[in-house]
């Protein structure tokens, strides 16, 4: 039995020892193929080129479809058709002594015969006729409350042609919920078109908003668009679609008429809008004080001061009393020798940029504030004349460029600058993307000495579609 136990022990297999196949696997080395240098570059520069084949074939295609494409996409009556926009530009303000031949009875201290209502227009008025009139006027408790009734009845038919505009923004509160903030600011219809009419309005209490809600003088309340931004002046231009107007003011919009800055010191104005902060507020007065100021980049305006005391945010519209527009209300008060007194920038060289931005056209900006040099500036201090720098706008071209404060334009491209006019008229003649050469004086050691900056134009207005 001994033996075939040690027999059957004989015949079984030896185990092997663990790991030794493993082993031999791990220890065999794998050879990798060599690297063909040259079969890797030429496939790299036959991918590149490849690459760039199709992509140029792609953009002359994109380019080839792209009218047809649009078309495709569009929706009817967008692209296609272009909105005929209309403004109501009754051009110079009328003078004092039209104004006191619309109200005054003129035959009474004339002591003429009775005449007809064409003849008594063309009848003139010299200033001691006016002050005559005047000086018999007497007024009593009635006619204090007439007038003011007579007022209130104008400002609210010129309160027609003013919106308010509210800038609803959605965001989240300490608690994680969701909130909306809303920003107001008066608006002034300006234009109709065959499809919009067109509002503009200062922008700074409604950037960075979501979506805007425009009220008409009747309440009615739709969706506006925001269309345009001028970097310049921050006027914003928003439009609302005809057919999302109600029946009678899709009929009749109110559209505002735009006058003229040529306003006489004296001549009563209405403040329509927010004077005094709030939505509908009014404010009564006259032109207190009227020069020629330059508050923003590339341009030259006039400043309309009013005796008017207003908000520290006031916004709006000056009125005058014959039914124009002739100034839109500039929001801080600190301008003014006289604190809270609301002032405004004259209509009349606003009104250019109120038709480009309602027509989508961008106006040029090189973001220069600038000046006239004046005759005893130049004879005494020896500043040679041409446009003055009184300042440029942060990253405005002419910042980027190296213009600073204290340089004198006195060409620009080929056309020679002789005052702060000239630089405005040559700027209008460039078109956005240009470059264009500036020759400036700037004083050095007690002396002007000529340099030369490129800048590139930009626009001052952002379209959005």
């Amino acid at each position: 039995m001994e033996e075939v136990k040690n027999a059957e022990k004989s015949n079984k297999p030896k185990a092997e020892k663990p790991g030794a196949f493993q082993q031999s696997i791990i220890s065999e080395q794998i050879k990798r193929r060599p690297i063909n240098k040259y079969r890797l570059l030429r496939k790299s520069l036959i991918t590149a080129l490849l690459a760039i084949l199709f992509g140029v074939i792609a953009s002359i295609t994109i380019w080839l479809l792209e009218p047809v494409l649009s078309r495709w996409v569009s929706k009817p009556g967008e692209t296609q058709t272009r909105d005929e926009v209309h403004f109501i530009d009754t051009g110079d303000e009328v003078t004092p002594q039209e104004v006191l031949s619309d109200y005054m009875d003129q035959e009474a201290f004339l002591g003429t015969d009775p005449v007809d209502d064409a003849s008594l227009a063309e009848i003139p008025l010299t200033d001691e006729q006016i002050q005559a009139l005047f000086s018999r006027m007497i007024l009593d408790q009635r006619d204090y409350r007439l007038l003011y009734q007579s007022m209130a009845l104008y400002a609210m038919e010129m309160s027609k042609s003013v919106v308010t505009i509210t800038a609803i923004t959605a965001d989240t509160d300490w608690s994680g919920m969701m909130v909306q903030q809303s920003n107001q600011a008066s608006g002034l219809i300006v234009a109709s078109g065959t499809l919009d009419i067109y509002i503009i309005a200062d922008f700074t209490p409604l950037e960075g908003a979501d979506s805007f809600k425009i009220r008409f003088s009747n309440n009615y309340t739709t969706e506006g668009t925001l269309r345009a931004v001028d970097a310049a002046t921050g006027l914003a231009m928003f439009s609302v679609k005809i057919s999302h107007l109600s029946a009678d003011l899709a009929a009749d919009p109110h559209v505002a008429s735009l006058g003229s800055t040529f306003a006489t010191i004296g001549t009563p104005v209405v403040a329509l809008g927010s004077p005094m902060g709030s939505a509908g507020s009014i404010g009564y007065g006259m032109i207190s004080a009227s020069r020629s100021t330059v508050e923003y980049a590339d341009t030259a305006d006039t400043m309309l001061q009013t005796d008017i005391y207003g908000a520290q945010n006031a916004g709006g519209f000056l009125f005058n009393f014959t039914g124009q527009v002739i100034g839109v209300i500039a929001p801080d008060q600190d301008k003014s020798d006289v604190d809270g007194l609301i002032w405004a920038y004259g209509i009349s060289e606003l009104k250019s940029r109120i038709a480009s931005m309602a027509n989508g056209e961008p106006t040029i900006y090189l973001g220069i504030i600038g000046t006239y040099v004046t005759s005893d500036a130049n004879s005494e201090l020896g500043v040679p004349f041409g446009a003055y720098v009184l300042r440029t706008d942060m990253d405005s071209p002419a910042m980027l460029a190296g213009i600073r404060t204290g340089d004198v334009i006195v060409r620009l491209g080929d056309t020679q600058i002789t005052n702060y006019s000239d630089y405005i008229t040559a700027l209008q003649t460039y078109d956005v993307g240009d470059k264009i050469t500036a020759v400036v004086m700037r004083k050095s050691q007690q002396e002007y000495v000529e340099l030369e900056y490129i800048m590139t134009a930009r626009s001052s207005g952002i379209i959005y579609e």
